[in-house]
């Protein structure tokens, strides 16, 4: 969470500086980093294969922000009535997030949804209208970056969930060295040892650490030894 929050605040910061991103997009930086940011970092955790997850991420973001900004961007309230609304739609999709992973708490995710519908369509039918007495205003340079900016956060968040699924699924693999040995110094030399050896290749190297056992970590050497053997098996059977 703190990574993405550092992530997305030199990417706004870029932005800034080529005139892009300006304070009046504070509102709907806000907005997309609780609706498509911290989404797709907790979406991750449940990816099986990234590049196959990258397009179709993609397209569901567009299709949020699009949505964003009919329900919100498109409204002017005053500051106070803005910093309530953004503070009460984060509580909301951050509960019925929450709640979506825990089955005991199944009834709050359904209050939470029915919750976030009603105030999403109040704020759609508010829109509708804003737009409909005040076409020129919605045809206009900030309304271009309203949509604009979300979009290159979007694209610009792709790596970062490429990088932070990798690194989710090299930690779930590297963990298991913690049960064959309690030193530190043979956990990081196995992990390092079998990145170098397989390549960085994820498959191979969590592969290794399911058919490895207790005495295979007894030191430097057997470590080497094991990742040999495990390689020549695995030549013989492709």
């Amino acid at each position: 969470m703190a990574s993405l929050l550092i992530y997305i605040s030199l990417i706004v910061f870029g932005l800034y500086k080529v005139e892009v991103w300006n304070i009046g997009q504070t509102k709907n930086t806000l907005l997309w980093f609780v609706f498509v940011g911290f989404a797709e970092l907790i979406n991750a955790t449940k990816i099986k294969e990234p590049k196959a997850n990258l397009k179709e991420s993609l397209s569901a973001q567009v299709k949020i922000i699009a949505l964003m900004q009919f329900l919100v961007a498109f409204n002017t309230y005053n500051y106070i009535a803005e910093l309530v609304l953004v503070a009460v739609l984060s509580l909301l999709a951050c509960c019925s997030t929450y709640a979506s992973y825990h089955s005991q708490h199944k009834q709050a995710k359904v209050v939470s949804d029915v919750l976030l519908s009603l105030i999403m369509l109040y704020l759609l039918i508010d829109s509708i209208c804003v737009i409909y007495n005040k076409p020129v205003e919605f045809f206009s340079l900030d309304t271009f970056r309203d949509f604009l900016v979300p979009i290159l956060l979007s694209f610009a968040l792709l790596p970062y969930t490429y990088c932070f699924y990798y690194y989710l699924a090299y930690e779930r693999a590297f963990i298991k060295a913690n049960i064959y040995t309690s030193s530190n110094s043979l956990q990081r030399y196995a992990k390092i040892q079998s990145f170098i050896a397989f390549k960085g290749q994820l498959e191979p190297i969590n592969s290794w650490f399911l058919q490895s056992c207790t005495t295979e970590f007894e030191s430097k050497e057997t470590i080497r030894e094991s990742i040999r053997c495990f390689k020549q098996q695995h030549k013989k059977i492709t």
